[in-house]
């Protein structure tokens, strides 16, 4: 729910009046809706007489009838009844609280009501909703407040009789208003109530007048109509659900593509229909969405506990990366393996989704670990792809292109479909542009990478252009703009680079040089005549150096948050150095990971799992765990209590997390078998060194080239695809993504005018989010 100041509320009722009739219940409301327009406290209580309000061209008109018999009430609302240019945009009566008598009072309702539905005995209130006017003009019975003490009395009575009018179709009843005063004892709380009544009643009248121009509802989703999705959405979801799992059903039957064409088909259905799956829950009313609740510990200590528990539960050991001979013994696992990343990966993006749902930014202590885990998946993607280059050497384009698309496939294509920003999902830009300095860093000159002075040397001029560049006076929105003018494309060039790349401008430097001094003592601890002194020296010293890091990575972990602890106060004091501290945790918490076999060669399964697919769990919460972009919460719709989430909302959580969980495996398995297929080219790959093992990548991406190049699939291609060959789909990966980019310029051209706004791929965020 949309809480609503003034500017809102001139925008829905400009020239228009809001009337309330009855008894103090009524009058409170009113006050509540005085302060809104007003902007302060007009400090007046209840009174036993008529009010008016006006500001500017918005009347607010209050009419003491604690019995509802007076003629101008009636007036009003047949007037409603009739459609009348003078009738109220919105008029609230009730009584019960002054006027105990329940035949009088039951029977002034009726008389109203009937006035109100022109003569017929059924409310038609919402019969004609539409999206410019949503449900129209308002004619609403607030029910008498129950007893504080819970005593029967005439209020109820009353109340009994209203239900079952409103069950029949004859009254439209405010019962929300009981949620919204339940916890009301003390004059402050009534006065929450009041306003917390205001806001729905001005939810319920306004939210569509006020969205129904804009190009998107992120949060007043309540009593508004969805817009109809364009073209492009409707081609969209036409495809995951309808023509691709048509064409699959045929294809299994008459065998009509070559397996690896088959794999690319119903991997791009599922993607589709997961994709379609989000626009249900996030773009209809078929799903509810509810409004995030401030921050209560309780429920976020809870989730974390929670998360914790399953974490140490699913706690096995590693498989070994090479199949154990039998009754030999396992080996060890490596420094930082696939399962640690994963599990690294995993708990991280745990904490990043209770940490959105909790809005739990308020809590000093657990917004620096949520800065920590970003900094740490940044640490992991210099890591592991600087990994892969100095261990595999392949800094061909189909690398980058396989990246790309493997980054970004997800979160463009809802970019499209939900109407929304790629910057919605900033860690996947993020990625990308920290990925493109990585390799640019390791390609120049990559035949000279094997000299550690001339890597060291390519790194601090890379970091030295990075902060040359962001901190470069219109640099950035300068180069931004060139897109802008070509491709009709909105991207918030200080929002991302004045703030995410700044933040943690340093830190994808620390995972390279991380990566290469991994590299280096491998090669070093792995060889028997070690060359050169330092080499020799640090093969002999080793096990003494290992004792120093881990008491070192003890001392400093320990001492980082001692610091925090003294010297941190505001979230603006750990900005400050964040840029340059985050490195200290992250590194111990490394090393003292992987400090000892006994604690490298296990870890948690549930975690990695979750790792697995961090990517898609943090694009895909904006749509299915939460929903309004983020700014709500999801929900079946199925039960109803009294919204917190221990009273009322895990009954929803457990059956959206494990649609959620689903949907981030299933599409992201897709992703990696369309990345594999967009990049698998005709001509076969060169031979895969047989010495690089499979633990070098620990970015976002998972080990792409192989599965192992889909080319080398042994069933027999299908006839008639030879017969009817596309020949439009290039062979080459360079065509293909050449080809792909255009088809982006082509729809987002068409998006800008559908919307005359860019909405499509890049855009501004609507708000500024840490996480």
């Amino acid at each position: 729910m949309e809480g609503y100041d003034a500017q809102k509320v001139h925008a829905c009722a400009s020239g228009r009046k809001i009337v309330f009739a009855g008894d103090a219940q009524n009058q409170g409301v009113y006050w509540a809706m005085v302060r809104t327009l007003k902007g302060e406290d007009p400090g007046s209580g209840p009174v036993e007489q008529d009010l008016h309000f006006s500001d500017h061209d918005v009347e607010l008109q209050y009419l003491w009838d604690p019995s509802l018999n007076r003629s101008d009430v009636h007036k009003l609302a047949e007037a409603y009844g009739h459609g009348s240019n003078d009738a109220p945009t919105l008029m609230v009566i009730g009584a019960g609280v002054s006027h105990s008598d329940v035949e009088d009072v039951v029977t002034a309702v009726d008389h109203l009501a009937l006035a109100a539905n022109g003569g017929r005995t059924s409310t038609r209130a919402g019969s004609n909703f539409t999206i410019s006017q949503g449900p129209g003009n308002l004619f609403l019975v607030a029910p008498p407040p129950k007893p504080v003490d819970g005593t029967v009395d005439a209020t109820q009575a009353i109340s009994t009789q209203l239900r079952q009018r409103s069950d029949k179709g004859m009254l439209d009843v405010l019962w929300s208003f009981d949620d919204a005063r339940h916890a009301s004892s003390g004059s402050d709380d009534l006065g929450r109530a009041y306003r917390r009544q205001a806001d729905m009643l001005l939810n319920l009248r306004c939210n569509a007048r006020i969205t129904s121009g804009r190009t998107w509802t992120n949060v007043r989703t309540c009593c508004s109509v969805w817009r109809r999705p364009n073209w492009i959405q409707s081609s969209l979801i036409s495809l995951g659900l309808a023509v691709l799992p048509i064409l699959v059903i045929l294809d299994w039957k008459l065998s009509v593509l070559a397996a690896k064409h088959q794999t690319a088909l119903r991997a791009t259905c599922v993607f589709l229909a997961i994709l379609s799956l989000q626009y249900v829950t996030d773009r209809t009313h078929v799903f509810e969405q509810a409004a995030r609740l401030p921050l209560q510990l309780p429920n976020l200590l809870t989730m974390i506990c929670l998360i914790v528990l399953i974490g140490i539960v699913s706690v096995r050991r590693s498989t070994p990366a090479k199949r154990v001979t039998v009754g030999g013994k396992e080996p060890d696992q490596p420094f930082l393996p696939r399962d640690q990343s994963d599990e690294w990966k995993g708990w991280m993006q745990a904490l990043i989704i209770v940490y959105h749902y909790n809005m739990a930014w308020t809590a000093l202590w657990f917004w620096e670990i949520i800065r920590l885990a970003v900094a740490g998946y940044l640490f992991l993607t210099g890591f592991g792809h600087t990994v892969y280059f100095l261990q595999k050497q392949d800094y061909s384009f189909k690398r980058v292109v396989a990246v790309m698309i493997r980054t970004n496939l997800l979160p463009v294509a809802l970019a499209y479909l939900m109407r929304t920003r790629w910057l919605l999902y900033y860690y996947m830009p993020l990625s990308s542009f920290w990925f493109l300095v990585v390799y640019a860093t390791m390609a120049v000159g990559s035949s000279y990478n094997k000299y550690i002075p001339f890597l060291l040397g390519k790194i601090v001029a890379s970091a030295a252009l990075v902060r040359a560049f962001i901190n470069t006076k219109d640099l950035p929105e300068t180069l931004v703009r060139l897109f802008t003018l070509t491709c009709k494309m909105n991207f918030d060039a200080k929002e991302f680079f004045g703030h995410r790349v700044r933040i943690d401008e340093f830190i994808v430097y620390v995972g390279m040089l991380v990566a290469i001094l991994y590299v280096w003592s491998k090669d070093v601890l792995a060889s028997d005549n070690p060359c050169g002194r330092l080499a020799g020296l640090y093969r002999r010293y080793f096990p003494y150096l290992k004792l120093a890091a881990v008491a070192s990575a003890a001392t400093a972990f320990a001492g980082f948050w001692y610091a925090v602890h003294i010297k941190i106060k505001r979230d603006s004091d750990w900005t400050a150095w964040q840029p340059y501290d985050t490195f200290i945790p992250i590194l111990a918490f490394l090393v003292l990971r992987n400090a000892y076999p006994q604690v490298r060669n296990y870890h948690s399964a549930a975690f990695a799992w979750l790792g697995r697919y961090s990517g898609e769990m943090y694009v895909m919460q904006d749509h299915i765990w939460l929903a309004g972009d983020q700014e709500a919460v999801l929900r079946t719709g199925l039960f109803h209590g009294n919204d917190t989430v221990f009273g009322d909302r895990w009954r929803d959580l457990l059956i959206i997390t494990p649609l959620y969980l689903i949907a981030c495996c299933i599409i992201g398995d897709a992703t990696q078998s369309i990345t594999v297929w967009f990049t698998a080219e005709s001509k076969p790959a060169a031979a895969r060194p047989a010495d690089v093992p499979d633990e070098v990548e620990m970015g976002l991406l998972d080990d792409v080239d192989g599965q192992r190049n889909m080319n080398e699939k042994s069933a027999p291609p299908a006839r008639l695809w030879n017969r009817f060959r596309l020949s439009f789909w290039p062979n080459k990966v360079r065509d293909r993504a050449l080809l792909l980019l255009a088809v982006l310029w082509f729809l987002n051209m068409v998006s800008v005018a559908i919307s005359h706004t860019s909405v499509s791929l890049l855009g501004p965020s609507s708000r500024d989010r840490w996480v």
